[in-house]
């Protein structure tokens, strides 16, 4: 038994090992891949009902919602989002519950004879680390046979792995400047690839995008008779939704989901008294989430200029007489200095990391944004001694651990050990 169990072990680590290793070799896009990869399993594969999202950002906590609200009113919801905190699991729900390790190991193992044939037959070709694990989604969608997937693009919508989908409604939550390397650099020009993802004669759907992004999306809705709804007009708070997830830019995101569900109420019928249990109730890590009171210590992920508006806001309403500790780090020098403008404005103390990935901001790097005008303390961080600075926070301090969702998940596998328990309490580190 102790032998099956480590060949078992074994064959797990291996198969992992052959999925990061496709990570690592970047990434390239285009559904070419992906449509190889699709022809080689089941025709009916892509059977369930899909509600496709994209967007800069709002695209996870948008699709969260939608989970939520599904689940709420009865039907059984398949989630893919990217990209995960902890485990690879995260990434493919079913009616909340993430993928265990065992089934990725079975979807992986299946799917990768057929990248491989997929290789062989057409040198170049072999799918991508995302375009396996969104095949992976679709498998254990259909096996699981779902009401409803909710599909969450990876980058952009176009050339999205994604895209190969018929779905029920289009989303694009909203747009502004980020990979403008692979997007374009112009707000019409990221709008034209998330718009991508509008199918012909199915309903779409924006959040508040800017009027030159809007009248683009609208034109190629127009163009594909696609139904276009937007909320871009709608300016008065006190008619957003309630939910449980914090910030006004939340309550934006539940009202886009709330559309969504009122497009598709003849095919799939939500009472209201649902929707809003659902609204409350949306479970979304490392989106300012409080994973410990006392002292208070929040996870927020943020990685490009809006998400920093978003997050100074948020940082406003903190208790003045508290002090705030944030531990930084992120994948390129831009979007730094975008968000450390706005923390500086409220931190009394930096502590700066390097996320294990190939496009993080070095320490040096990372110190020559700070303003000098900045009277706290910056400090260097290794992420080997997160269990030590974190008994260095006081009741009267609150810590902010942000930037790449990268270093959120990077701190929480090492202060647990690489337990799934996050959401728990720190207490037992502390």
């Amino acid at each position: 038994l102790c032998l099956e169990l480590q060949s078992g072990e074994y064959q797990l680590k291996e198969i992992f090992d052959y999925l990061y290793s496709l990570r690592n070799q970047g990434s390239s896009f285009g559904i070419e891949r992906m449509e190889l990869l699709l022809g080689k399993l089941r025709s009916d594969l892509l059977s369930f009902p899909v509600i496709h999202v994209a967007g800069t950002n709002g695209k996870g906590s948008t699709c969260a919602m939608l989970d939520a609200i599904y689940q709420a009113n009865g039907y059984s919801v398949g989630l893919f989002s990217s990209p995960h905190l902890v485990d690879l699991g995260e990434r493919v729900r079913i009616n909340g519950k993430i993928l265990s390790d065992e089934k990725v190991f079975r979807h992986i193992k299946q799917l990768r004879s057929i990248a491989e044939e997929i290789e062989q037959e057409n040198p170049g070709m072999h799918p991508s680390f995302f375009e396996m694990i969104t095949a992976v989604a679709f498998c254990e969608f259909a096996e699981e046979k779902v009401d409803v997937a909710v599909l969450e693009t990876g980058l952009g919508g176009r050339l999205d792995s994604t895209n190969v989908v018929a779905p029920e409604v289009s989303v694009i939550t909203t747009i502004s400047l980020d990979h403008c390397h692979i997007l374009g650099n112009t707000i019409e020009k990221i709008a034209r690839e998330k718009a991508g993802i509008i199918k012909e004669g199915v309903p779409v759907v924006t959040g508040w995008l800017a009027e030159s992004a809007n009248h683009l999306v609208q034109e190629i809705a127009l163009e594909k008779k696609a139904p276009f709804f937007t909320l871009a007009k709608e300016s008065a708070k006190e008619n957003l939704p309630i939910t449980n997830l914090k910030g006004e830019h939340q309550q934006r995101n539940a009202a886009l989901a709330v559309k969504v569900t009122q497009i598709l109420q003849q095919k799939f019928p939500v009472k209201e008294i649902n929707v809003k249990q659902g609204l409350n109730q949306v479970k979304l890590d490392g989106r300012w989430q409080i994973i410990q009171d006392e002292p208070l210590i929040i996870l927020d992920a943020c990685h490009n200029e809006e998400g920093a508006r978003v997050l100074g806001k948020q940082l406003e309403e903190l208790p003045n007489e508290k002090e705030l500790v944030v531990w930084f780090g992120s994948l390129g020098e831009d979007r730094a200095k975008e968000i450390l403008s706005e923390i500086v404005k409220f931190a009394d103390e930096i502590r700066f990391f390097k996320p294990d990935q190939p496009r993080a901001c070095s320490l040096d790097t990372l110190r020559t944004l700070i303003s000098p005008n900045f009277k706290g303390k910056v400090k260097n961080g290794e992420r080997s001694e997160t269990k030590s600075y974190l008994k260095e926070i006081k009741s009267g301090q609150i810590l902010l651990i942000t930037g790449s969702i990268y270093l959120l998940g990077e701190i929480i596998e090492i202060v647990k050990n690489r337990k799934k328990i996050l959401g728990s309490s720190f207490q037992d580190i502390l």
